[in-house]
């Protein structure tokens, strides 16, 4: 008999879980760009927020650098990994298509899909979602 299993989220949690699917199913299927620059960039705000024009601009420019030299391994790690091509999968993997349907469902409930709702991706179901506004859900 399968298990399912009920997740209660609080916003930022829902929030934190919808990036870090989208972090793999985008590694899954080859996109790099989103997860490159979020490391490149990592506490870029903080980092510049006491800097004059001119030293934010040499934060900026080293975030550049440094994203473009990420994503130059990853490329690298890629060509080795799928060897296609284009460097990345010639199919979506089923755990990719796993996140997918996870990302896909978070963002539905949290306003921020395209579509009129979540929709199966691979073989697991659309996990079934109960959001509530109680305050009291730690």
């Amino acid at each position: 008999m399968a298990k399912t299993y009920k997740i209660t989220l609080t916003e930022e949690q829902a929030r934190v879980t919808q990036k870090c699917l989208e972090f793999y199913m985008r590694l899954m299927m080859g996109q790099t760009y989103d997860f490159v620059e979020e490391l490149a960039f990592y506490n870029y705000d903080k980092r510049i927020e006491h800097l004059d024009e001119e030293q934010q601009k040499k934060v900026f420019d080293s975030c550049i650098q440094k994203r473009d030299a990420i994503e130059e391994v990853l490329r690298a790690i890629f060509r080795i990994v799928f060897d296609t091509p284009y460097n990345v999968p010639e199919e979506k993997t089923d755990d990719g298509m796993i996140a997918e349907c996870l990302w896909d469902t978070i963002c539905f409930y949290r306003g921020q899909s395209r579509w009129d709702a979540p929709f199966q991706i691979g073989k697991e179901p659309v996990p079934n979602v109960e959001v509530t506004d109680d305050e009291t859900v730690n």
